[in-house]
């Protein structure tokens, strides 16, 4: 399964990551126009994890997995800064 996250940006400072797991990906105009439309100036990035690393322990009781991470890229699609054209 999928999983995204929406790191918000102020003025190139980081000022919050909203987190989805999920199969559908966020609709961004949507998110963008209501959570940071009325302020401006914010500068939104898409990441999605579709793979993870995994630490596995092999015993006599089979496979463990002891710590996964997941591997997060940004979408090719960039959620644009709001109120600008491109």
């Amino acid at each position: 399964m999928k999983s995204y996250r929406l790191v918000v940006r102020q003025q190139g400072r980081m000022v919050g990551i909203l987190k989805r797991a999920g199969q559908r990906r966020w609709k961004i105009s949507a998110w963008r126009g209501r959570l940071f439309g009325i302020a401006g100036g914010y500068d939104c990035e898409l990441l999605v994890a579709d793979s993870e690393r995994r630490l596995l322990e092999s015993g006599p009781e089979g496979m463990k997995i002891l710590m996964r991470e997941a591997c997060y890229r940004p979408v090719t699609s960039p959620c644009k800064p709001w109120g600008r054209k491109s």
